[in-house]
């Protein structure tokens, strides 16, 4: 029995993968105006720590050192320099050569593929020219993590999502947000910023650097400065760790588990920015100190689904792993005990799920509607 649970909490989130088809902006594309599809009224659900080990990609991956090889990236930058100087230098390089606009279509392949065609002169989406400047940057030893910004679906033409980087400063001590879709990045009194603190701050109260036309990019770009998304796991060439994302919205907003392009990844949603401010170079101790447990969404295959029924997988986060034996209750039953994953169907009408630690206390509740 004990192996078992240390199997358990070693894959963290992974089983959640096994257990669901995921869903990144992918599924039931047709929603209006009229058709809002579920709709979260109460979210008593967000985690407040900060005890949650992220991954990231290791410059000495094969594919990371071929692409740093093949395009003579570390004779692009000055090794005295800080990251966020070198960060601008590979931006440059990139975007002398490659076409971005988020109306492209995204590929979801590796670098080394999406630049043999965007070098060739192929337009890229903003989520590919994450990837590129991602894996380059990766490559040089810089630590860098993928980002999306996103809106409300009626803020916004198109799409209701836009995708950043950021890197990590050793000399501000700090995450550092650049667009490089746009070229440039945010600062404050000479400090740069990060994807949140300009989220807080709003970006049309902040500096935007290395670009021209700041009003129409505050104009464009305002819209998807409302909630921001990290993946857990950005080792993506590595054994998946987690496949869950953190998303960090401002006091008072309800997360939305369905857009206009699909259902999310399964998401922790945070009001406190602390868990995004995590040094990358900070050995991950596990404090185990966390007492409330936190509920995970993941949608099933769609193929199942009706007008009248949604089906979800819920899992149980805490103290950085899937937590075992737990008590869920639907629409005020009984609470039922769960070993490891409950299987929820989101019916036509209000649904509360309430999730208790010993089956008597409430821990958190969620009411979603369909």
């Amino acid at each position: 029995m004990r192996k078992k649970g240390i199997i358990y909490r070693v894959l963290v989130f992974t089983i959640i993968a096994a257990a669901v088809v995921l869903w990144d902006f992918k599924g039931r594309t047709s929603l209006n105006t009229n058709d809002i599809g579920l709709q979260v009224t109460k979210w008593d659900n967000f985690y407040n720590g900060n005890n949650i080990h992220f991954y990231y990609l290791n410059p000495q991956n094969e594919n990371l050192t071929k692409l740093k090889t093949k395009y003579g990236l570390n004779k692009l930058i000055d090794n005295n320099a800080d990251q966020l100087d070198n960060s601008i230098k590979i931006m440059k390089f990139i975007n002398k050569r490659v076409k971005a606009q988020s109306t492209a279509m995204s590929s979801d392949k590796s670098a080394l593929e999406i630049m043999k065609v965007a070098f060739n002169g192929d337009e890229i989406s903003d989520s590919d020219y994450a990837i590129i400047y991602e894996e380059c940057l990766a490559s040089l030893g810089i630590n860098v993590r993928q980002g999306m910004l996103r809106s409300t679906d009626k803020k916004v033409k198109g799409k209701s999502y836009f995708n950043v980087c950021e890197i990590w400063s050793d000399k501000y001590h700090k995450w550092i947000m650049l667009d490089g879709v746009n070229g440039c990045y945010m600062r404050e009194k000479q400090i740069p910023l990060s994807a949140i603190e300009i989220i807080n701050k709003g970006i049309g109260n902040v500096q935007i650097v290395n670009l021209k036309g700041t009003s129409k990019y505050i104009k464009n770009m305002s819209g998807y400065f409302e909630s921001y998304s990290i993946s857990i796991d950005n080792n993506k060439y590595g054994e998946l760790k987690s496949n869950s994302k953190i998303t960090y919205l401002k006091d008072k907003q309800l997360p939305k588990i369905e857009t206009k392009e699909g259902f999310i990844q399964p998401t922790i949603f945070v009001n406190n920015p602390q868990v995004f401010t995590i040094s990358p170079n900070l050995q991950y101790v596990n404090t185990g100190k966390e007492e409330t447990a936190t509920l995970i969404f993941a949608k099933r295959d769609l193929k199942n689904d009706t007008k009248e029924v949604d089906d979800f997988t819920i899992g149980v986060f805490m103290n950085s792993y899937m937590l075992p034996n737990y008590f869920i209750s639907v629409n005020g039953s009984d609470y039922i005990k769960v070993e490891t994953f409950y299987s929820l169907q989101i019916k036509k009408g209000i649904n509360s799920i309430k999730l208790s630690q010993d089956g008597k206390t409430l821990s958190r509740e969620v009411i979603i509607e369909k």
